[in-house]
C-alpha cells in the first residue's frame, strides 16, 4: 500500500497520472495483482517472509518505466543481454547471494537490508526505460530442525529462491532453484503451470536417450550410467508454440516461426550440463 500510494502522488505531481492508471491496469492483465495486491500474486511464489521486497520490485519496475528510479548501477546492453541468456540455467542449481553478486555484479537495486538473516531482492536492468529489472529473490528465514542436534537454524547467506525475469504472464515469469522449489507455498499440492518432462540429449549423439517424468528420474539415471549431455525439461506440445503463448519468446525477424526455425527451437526451460552422470559445476 505504501508503494502505491508514493507512486500515485507522484504520478499526480508529475502529471503522469493516466501512464500511471494504464501501468496498474497492465498489472492486472499480467495476472501480478490479485484482490489482495501485488502481494497477493507473490504469495503463490515465495514464503510470505520474502514477500515485502518482492512485492516493493515490481513497483521499482513501474518507477522505472515512468523515468522516476535512479539505480546504483545501470547494466549496459551487452551485460544486460547475457545476463538475460544465462539466467535460465544459472538458477538450475541452489545459488547464494554471494554467487549472484560475483557472477552478475553489483546489482542495479538493493532491496531490503544488509542482514544476511532477511530476505531481499536484487534488481538489475539497463538505463532504457523499456527494459524490465531482472529481479534475483533471496530468502533466509529457514527454520529447518537439524536432527543430529534437534536444533534449528538459519542459512549463513540469503539463497536464491526465484527470479523473475521473463515478459508476460506473472505465474510464468519466473524460475526456480532447486531450493525455490522446495519452499514454494504449496509445492507439494501444486503442479506445474504447464505439464513437462525432462529430456536427456548425449553430447555428440544425434538422437535424445532418455525422457523423464521427473527431474529426480532422471538425475538418478544420469548418475546410474554415468553418463555426459543435457538433461532438459521439455513442455508438452511444440516448443516453439508454448515459448511464444506464455511470452516467453516473441517473434521479431522474418525467420522466426519458419518451419526451419519452429524445427531447430530450444524450449529455454531448465537445463542441467552433465558430466559423468553429475551436474557440472
Amino acid at each position: 500500500m505504501a508503494e502505491r500510494l508514493l507512486l500515485e502522488a507522484m504520478a499526480a505531481v508529475d502529471g503522469s497520472l493516466t501512464r500511471w492508471q494504464a501501468e496498474c491496469d497492465r498489472l492486472r492483465e499480467r495476472e501480478a495483482f490479485t484482490a489482495t495486491g501485488v502481494k497477493g500474486a507473490y504469495s503463490d511464489i515465495l514464503p510470505p517472509d520474502a514477500l515485502r521486497e518482492a512485492t516493493a520490485s515490481i513497483y521499482a519496475e513501474i518507477a522505472h518505466r515512468l523515468g522516476w528510479l535512479e539505480p546504483d548501477r545501470a547494466l549496459s546492453a551487452a551485460e544486460f543481454q547475457q545476463l538475460s541468456a544465462d539466467i535460465g540455467g544459472w538458477v538450475t542449481q541452489d545459488r547464494t547471494l554471494s554467487e549472484v553478486v560475483e557472477t552478475f555484479g553489483p546489482p542495479s537495486l538493493w532491496i531490503g537490508g544488509t542482514n544476511p538473516f532477511y530476505s531481499k531482492t536484487l534488481a538489475y536492468v539497463t538505463a532504457d526505460r523499456d527494459d524490465d529489472l531482472k529481479c534475483f529473490h533471496l530468502w533466509n528465514a529457514f527454520a529447518d530442525t537439524a536432527p543430529e542436534t534437534g536444533l534449528r537454524g538459519v542459512h549463513p547467506e540469503p539463497v536464491v529462491l526465484a527470479v523473475r525475469h521473463r515478459p508476460g504472464p506473472f505465474p510464468g515469469a519466473f524460475s526456480f532453484t532447486p531450493e525455490g522449489l522446495r519452499r514454494r507455498p504449496g509445492a507439494d499440492q501444486c503442479s506445474p503451470l504447464r505439464p513437462a518432462v525432462w529430456i536427456f540429449h548425449g553430447d555428440h549423439a544425434r538422437y535424445a536417450s532418455g525422457v523423464f517424468d521427473t527431474l529426480d528420474a532422471g538425475l538418478a539415471w544420469a548418475a546410474e550410467h554415468q553418463v555426459t549431455g543435457i538433461l532438459a525439461e521439455y513442455p508438452y506440445g511444440g516448443a516453439y508454440d508454448v515459448a511464444v503463448s506464455e511470452g516467453r519468446f516473441t517473434p521479431s525477424k522474418a525467420h522466426h516461426g519458419t518451419a526451419d526455425h519452429v524445427a531447430a527451437f530450444s524450449p529455454g526451460l531448465r537445463h542441467i550440463h552433465l558430466t559423468g552422470g553429475r551436474p557440472g559445476q
